[in-house]
């Protein structure tokens, strides 16, 4: 027997000076989340100042209300008795066509759900009030399927094309002391630590040592050159450095693609840097993103 979500006896949302225009837009079942005029990327959830480049220009836009659903939770025991009468019932992290994820109320479909599947807004009735439901793309109307559904290749324009899970590219170059100077004519980093060979020694690296930068710029030469190619760049890593590297210390480095996202030019990738005695100098987790480059 289908649920009236609407009959149900569950909180209203908290709504605040910030949050406002989010719930005022979602009464008339539209999507609106917050884009950045400094950057130009979206954000959710609303806040004051944009996390991507901590800029103050955010503005409120109404979006596709596109999306896929990342991953699940079937709700067996409601927090709160209101929602007792719709259990077991769904919610999922919604990732949005325009790139920000959202934690939304799912609504049944044919099937079971399952990660990956395309969703479609669906304003609900819930409690009185009508709220950002999601409802998987197969039960949409249509024309919202065919819109839903439509499949580009994000790598389009891309000089060595989408690249395979699993694919990795190593190179090896020996640091010089030039590296230390180059470095520092870029960032101004003057370290002893790289410059006093005396003092470098005594210290607990025991011996002159490169920046972190010239350490991980190898992985620049990767990414650029190697895998994914021609036009990318980093937008976001987590990297550690687990050991110093010296003077004229021979390193590798290595990325291999663990994810790709077929609508975009994105990957994920692992990356790693060893020294010549095989030891782990620099290792984690990058994303990385590919421009296409048309008529190179």
């Amino acid at each position: 027997m289908p649920i009236d979500f609407n009959a149900l006896k569950t909180p209203a949302p908290t709504s605040t000076a910030l949050t406002q225009p989010f719930w005022d837009a979602a009464a008339q079942g539209r999507l609106k989340i917050q884009h950045c005029e400094d950057c130009g990327k979206a954000v959710f959830y609303p806040r004051p100042i944009c996390p991507h480049c901590w800029g103050k220009r955010l503005v409120w836009k109404e979006v596709s209300g596109k999306g896929r659903l990342k991953s699940f939770s079937q709700v067996h025991k409601p927090g709160h008795a209101g929602w007792l009468p719709a259990a077991p019932y769904v919610v999922g992290l919604v990732e949005l066509a325009e790139g920000p994820t959202m934690l939304s109320f799912i609504l049944p479909g044919a099937q079971p759900p399952r990660a990956g599947d395309a969703l479609q807004l669906a304003p609900t009735a819930i409690g009185g009030r009508v709220l950002p439901a999601f409802k998987p793309v197969e039960t949409a109307t249509e024309e919202e399927a065919a819109m839903s559904t439509e499949t580009k290749d994000g790598w389009a324009g891309v000089v060595k094309g989408r690249p395979q899970v699993g694919a990795f590219a190593e190179r090896t170059r020996r640091t010089r002391a030039s590296d230390i100077e180059a470095f520092t004519d870029i960032t101004g980093d003057r370290n002893p630590l790289h410059y006093d060979r005396a003092l470098a020694e005594r210290s607990v690296f025991g011996k002159l040592i490169v920046q972190g930068g010239v350490t991980s710029g190898i992985l620049n030469a990767l990414v650029a050159e190697d895998l994914p190619g021609p036009g990318t760049v980093f937008l976001e890593v987590a990297w550690k450095f687990v050991k110093a590297v010296g003077v004229d210390e021979e390193i590798t480095g290595r990325v291999e693609v663990k994810e790709v996202r077929p609508d975009k030019p994105i990957c994920k990738i692992e990356t790693s840097v060893r020294n010549g005695q095989g030891e782990l100098c620099l290792t984690g987790t990058a994303t990385v993103f590919t421009v296409p480059l048309q008529g190179a």
